[in-house]
């Protein structure tokens, strides 16, 4: 139901506050089921488990180093704040990218912030070979990973939820344009994109030592 309210999002006894383009909603509160199971949900709530446990294992001058670069180190919220992590919820975000890229974690902060350059990417994608990537820039080593969503319907300007392929194929080095992603590797989750649909794509830089940036999202027609 829309309403004329002050902005906010968030949930509270039941209801749920929320926004789109075309204004505030409200909405009843629902439990979401999602099952564990053996594929990339449970791989990224097992490195997140990993990143925590292994936090408690820092000696202190390591969680100290944290804290000081969590405080250097603001971050964006889902609301667009800007926050202050903890010295460990900084570890856990660190740890767990790196997880993400198959690089094993680090005991010390990032020295090295340094991000690939997202702002020439573009997509290309053929729904008999594959999906291309390309236009993005950034030292070798540094990270892009990549996430797709489902095919939509051409008209769509906006879509939120996407798949990361496993292990190397949901990352690209930073300096490696363009990324390909094989028709075989997209089909076996959503099928074969229709000719005209439009597919988007998540990219989200990342620095040699793990550290993020704000993700870019793009989209193609499917050809």
């Amino acid at each position: 139901m829309k309403i004329l309210d002050i902005p906010r999002s968030g949930s509270y006894a039941g209801v749920v506050s929320s926004h789109n383009r075309a204004g505030q909603y409200v909405r009843n509160r629902r439990a979401p089921v999602q099952p564990i199971g053996t594929g990339r949900r449970a791989n990224v709530r097992a490195a997140f488990a990993a990143a925590a446990s292994g936090y408690g294992g820092l000696t202190n001058a390591q969680q100290d180093a944290w804290t000081a670069f969590a405080n250097m180190h603001p971050v964006t919220d889902s609301l667009g704040q800007s926050i202050i992590l903890t010295g460990q919820q900084m570890y856990v975000r660190v740890t767990a990218s790196l997880a993400n890229v198959l690089v094993a974690a680090s005991p010390t902060p990032p020295t090295d912030l340094v991000l690939p350059d997202l702002s020439g990417a573009v997509v290309t994608f053929n729904h008999a070979t594959n999906m291309q990537v390309s236009g993005f820039t950034g030292p070798a080593g540094s990270f892009v990973a990549i996430a797709v969503s489902q095919p939509v319907s051409p008209g769509r300007r906006f879509w939120k939820t996407f798949w990361q392929p496993f292990g190397a194929n949901g990352f690209s080095d930073g300096a490696a344009s363009p990324y390909i992603l094989n028709i075989v590797d997209y089909t076996p989750q959503f099928g074969v994109p229709p000719v005209g649909s439009r597919v988007f794509v998540r990219l989200t830089p990342m620095s040699t030592e793990g550290w993020n940036g704000p993700a870019a999202i793009i989209s193609a027609i499917v050809t």
